[in-house]
């Protein structure tokens, strides 16, 4: 099936420096938290650009603090404007600790009879821990919010499984079309203490009966993808664009295997692969690896949790290049509080 987008719609330094179709260009920084707090991490990155760029990523709710929030951070051009939470944990619901994974776009969508521009799809979770995460959304008339979150998860924990399993989470979201309130998500699964079980997921998800009714599941497909070592790897992490005039999807992701020295929970690069629109729809057919982006480029210990720049319909901004933001740290003690995002692109 086509997408019908109405839009246009590892150790330290020994990752390859790439597969190599693209070239990057010299990272710049996009984002330091500590700019907001003395003590901060900041990752996972969606950003919308435009006049004024919109960026939404997890960060430490306050200074020195470990529990995530997402934060919207407004640039024009390397000045930033402002950067704050907007979507938080609060009460004793299924969200109450963590939210963080955002992914935006603009959807049209009448939820308890109020109508709404765009959506915000988040991982959310209950507990001071990296498990019993479940997805949800939130949505706004305005990319600057407020945002307003929908009760109930999009995609629920598995009730059947332990809570101390890592759930559901990591969505990453384009639109079909957004005057019929239908848009592709795509998310990370993991019901294991190994996170090479991981799977990732598509799935199509309609507000047009105010209620978020999600169809056509299917386990998104792995034939391509390769690990540091070039032999099969798993999919977890990612984060997904989509080309009309190409009709592919590209993705990038954390690539593997993970590092043994501390932190040994992030990667030391990520990849980047694309596979035609009908592959991703039926979950079939081959990725085929355009790049991974490793320590020669980031000059970093880790490059973890990345994602890309989209429209606001999850769509390229310039069909002739491809924008990857990517979270940087160093080793430990305290890695943590190294986060920061930073941004480079490529030709295509």
């Amino acid at each position: 099936m086509t997408m019908l987008i109405v839009a246009a719609g590892l150790v330290f330094g020994s990752a390859p420096a790439a597969n190599a179709s693209l070239t990057w260009s010299t990272p710049t920084l996009e984002y330091d938290p500590t700019t907001v707090q003395t003590t901060a991490y900041s990752y996972a990155p969606d950003l919308i650009p435009g006049a004024t760029d919109r960026m939404w990523s997890c960060q430490s709710r306050s200074s020195g603090t470990i529990r995530d929030d997402i934060f919207e951070t407004r640039l024009n051009g390397s000045t930033q404007v402002s950067s704050a939470s907007v979507l938080a944990g609060s009460g004793s619901g299924w969200d109450s600790f963590h939210n963080c994974d955002p992914s935006v776009v603009a959807v049209h969508a009448t939820i308890s009879g109020v109508n709404y521009n765009y959506a915000l799809f988040y991982t959310g979770n209950d507990a001071d821990c990296s498990c019993h995460n479940q997805i949800g959304v939130a949505f706004s008339s305005s990319l600057d919010g407020p945002w307003v979150k929908y009760p109930n998860p999009v995609i629920a924990f598995d009730p059947s499984k332990a809570t101390s399993l890592w759930g559901e989470g990591q969505p990453s979201v384009t639109t079909i079309d957004p005057n019929a309130g239908t848009v592709v998500l795509t998310w990370t699964s993991g019901y294991t203490s190994n996170p090479a079980d991981s799977t990732g997921n598509f799935a199509q998800v309609s507000f047009a009966t105010g209620t978020p009714v999600v169809s056509g599941r299917h386990t998104i497909q792995t034939t391509g993808l390769t690990d540091l070592n070039g032999a099969q790897d798993y999919l977890n992490n990612f984060d997904i664009v989509y080309s009309t005039t190409r009709d592919t999807f590209y993705m990038i992701r954390e690539a593997h295997p993970y590092p043994s020295t501390s932190p040994n929970y992030i990667s030391s690069a990520v990849q980047v692969a694309s596979i035609p629109g009908a592959g991703m729809w039926s979950g079939t057919g081959s990725w085929t690896v355009q790049s991974t982006i490793g320590n020669s480029v980031s000059s970093a210990a880790r490059i973890h949790n990345p994602g890309f720049s989209r429209t606001i319909y999850g769509t390229l901004p310039n069909e002739a290049s491809l924008t990857a933001l990517f979270t940087t740290a160093t080793l430990d003690p305290n890695s943590l509080w190294t986060y920061k995002i930073w941004k480079t692109s490529s030709t295509l």
